[in-house]
């Protein structure tokens, strides 16, 4: 081995680590700074959003991009802050105008108190569809300052669809300039009298209409209305939503004459995978917009029916779910990939008849306090127990060593049990026995709960 020495100034190597750690703290610091005006601005602009888009009449793509850029977001995702058109309301398969007309018939059956009251609801219903026209026309954010001319207009449910879909912003600015002339024009006509100025200015004012209609007429009707296959996906969905647990060949069956002869089971099965549903031993099941539409109160909801909050004799933590049949398997199935934690055990045998049982469990610390973060405000049950362990959870990861933690542990696990167990008469006194759980003494224990002694130490308040 070859040794090599060098003359090395130790001080000098000092001085030029510590003037590196320098330079690295400064970097560091600026970049901090940086930052924080650049959210403050994504911030701000979020606030002024619901101001600053109804007063942007330009092509779409470039709003989306103004969005995108000031968000720091891709186009797709800008595209959300884009006011969606509103879904008509449905009511077996007919939209409120064909049920009016339905009921007006009906009316006519009638006499008395029996008419009058087929008449309020026909008014209820012209009421809910006006409060939807209104909401269609919102949902066109580069007319909202043009309200009063479009009043003007009359459109019709088809023309607002129309408005709705026009993305460039040519026709955006002809729309709005034919829209001001309009107003400027009626403006002029209320100030006066029948005469020539006045017929001159309602002419120009029927002339705008017409200009405007013509720009609508243009527009395909294909560019608002669904594509066949847009109408089998609807249809195949709501087949399956409203009867889980059916094969492509049982939808297809299902379907209305047209689209039954568009389609076929395959085709039906690349759509079902298409839109994720869960395929369990051939048959479909469609929850996932189920289940995200309110996440925790879905899981909330069968943790209070069918499932349980407890702790084990070592005082770790403890939640689960049970289901049965291919629906439970393909709920639970769903229900993992949306709340990313937990443990699936499916196919289970249980019982004489050997019916397969699955569980979603958790057993992690971490996951079952997010879970009962989210999940408690929608407890009726299980809250209590819901309580109990979160408190539970604070103290092992926290307070562990405190001398008090070990007897409250103890005193949170006979709590837990007696509230699993406290209305089961025959099962509950077994239990209560191998526990040693007194409920009159048990109950007292609620009374020393330690949340707000933690939140103190926690703070630093002595």
């Amino acid at each position: 081995m070859v040794l090599i020495k060098a003359d090395i100034n130790i001080e000098e190597v000092e001085e030029n680590l510590e003037q590196v750690k320098r330079i690295q703290e400064q970097k560091k610091v600026l970049t901090e700074e940086e930052k924080e005006p650049k959210e403050n601005l994504v911030e701000q602009f979020k606030k002024d959003l619901n101001t600053w888009l109804p007063n942007q009449y330009g092509s779409e793509v470039d709003i989306l991009r103004d969005i995108s850029k000031n968000l720091n977001i891709n186009l797709t995702e800008a595209s959300d802050y884009i006011i969606k058109f509103p879904i008509e309301p449905i009511i077996s398969e007919k939209n409120i105008p064909n049920l009016v007309k339905e009921l007006r018939d009906m009316r006519r059956q009638f006499k008395g108190e029996d008419k009058q009251k087929v008449s309020k609801g026909i008014e209820h219903l012209i009421t809910a569809y006006e409060h939807y026209i209104q909401k269609c026309t919102d949902s066109i954010y580069w007319l909202n300052s043009y309200q009063s001319p479009i009043n003007h207009m009359t459109f019709n449910l088809s023309n607002i669809q129309k408005l709705h879909s026009i993305k460039d912003g040519e026709t955006r600015e002809k729309i709005i300039d034919l829209l001001c002339k309009m107003w400027e024009n009626e403006i002029e006509k209320s100030s006066l009298t029948y005469s020539a100025e006045y017929t001159m200015h309602s002419n120009l004012v029927k002339e705008c209409k017409k200009d405007i209609r013509k720009i609508l007429k243009e527009i395909p009707h294909q560019s608002i209305r669904k594509s066949k296959k847009e109408m089998v996906e609807e249809h195949v969905k709501s087949i399956l939503c409203n009867n889980p647990g059916l094969s492509s060949n049982e939808i297809h069956s299902r379907l209305p004459k047209g689209y039954n002869k568009i389609s076929t089971p395959q085709s039906i099965s690349k759509m079902l995978k298409k839109v994720s549903a869960t395929k369990v031993e051939g048959e479909y099941y469609l929850v996932r917009d189920l289940i995200k539409k309110d996440l925790y109160s879905y899981v909330a909801g069968f943790i209070d029916s069918d499932g349980y909050i407890t702790m084990d004799k070592t005082t770790a933590p403890r939640i689960g779910m049970i289901a049965t049949g291919n629906r439970g398997r393909a709920f639970f199935t769903e229900l993992e990939s949306e709340l990313k934690c937990g443990r699936l055990h499916l196919d289970q045998k249980v019982g004489e008849n050997s019916r397969s049982q699955h569980r979603l469990n958790f057993y992690s610390q971490s996951d079952i306090g997010i879970i009962l973060d989210k999940c408690l405000p929608h407890l009726r049950m299980k809250q209590e127990q819901g309580k109990l362990l979160l408190e539970a959870i604070r103290i092992k990861k926290h307070h562990k060593k405190a001398d008090w933690a070990k007897p409250r542990l103890q005193e949170i696990f006979k709590l837990m049990k007696y509230e699993n167990w406290k209305d089961s008469k025959g099962q509950g006194g077994k239990e209560f026995i191998k526990y040693d759980i007194d409920p009159d003494v048990v109950v007292k224990y609620h009374d020393n709960c330690k949340m707000s002694l933690m939140e103190d130490i926690e703070s630093g308040v002595e």
